[in-house]
């Protein structure tokens, strides 16, 4: 695999802002019976990935909050939970960061349709996940899919990709992998 090796910011890059609608549309509705535990651990076997999950919403900007650091994850806490009706988002790190680590997404490109990812709640339930498809988009796309609710419980996982822009401290696309509750 070709990786980029230019030096990532050590702060979070910069991520697509979420118009209002949209957030409106993500906005979950939570029946007593509904109620899902938080997010606290990703598994991805096929590439390796087992990390904690930070609960983040938006920056002071407007965007998406992303984990500061290279090995954590992120679940955007305006959307579903992951196991609920609707749209969970998780945004990660792809690339090496000025101290030479690795970031958690730098295999998600790797991910192929009935790939398995597994997400633990903070009350003990482990759900599992079926990638159904991957996309790439540009990095100041509006990709409303992303976030938009659905009939089904969904898993899409966000992370940088394609080429390093040195001078905007981030990376010239997004990779987006859709997946499905099992």
């Amino acid at each position: 695999m070709n990786l980029d090796t230019s030096p990532m910011a050590v702060e979070p890059v910069r991520e697509a802002t979420v118009p209002e609608k949209i957030i409106a549309a993500t906005t979950p509705t939570v029946k007593a019976a509904d109620v899902i535990g938080k997010p606290i651990q990703l598994m991805i076997p096929t590439i390796g990935v087992d990390a904690n999950v930070l609960h983040l919403g938006l920056t002071k900007e407007g965007a998406v909050a992303a984990p500061e650091g290279a090995s954590d994850v992120s679940w955007f806490t305006l959307g579903s939970r992951p196991g609920q009706q609707g749209s969970a988002v998780i945004s990660g790190h792809y690339g090496r960061w000025k101290n030479g680590t690795d970031s958690v997404f730098n295999r998600l490109p790797e991910l192929q349709p009935g790939d398995v990812i597994f997400m633990k709640d903070d009350e003990g339930t482990t759900r599992t996940f079926v990638v159904e498809k991957t996309r790439v988009y540009g990095k100041d796309e509006v990709v409303p899919e992303i976030f938009t609710a659905s009939s089904d419980a969904r898993l899409n996982i966000i992370t940088c990709h394609g080429t390093y822009l040195e001078s905007e401290q981030t990376y010239n696309q997004r990779l987006v992998v859709f997946a499905k509750l099992q």
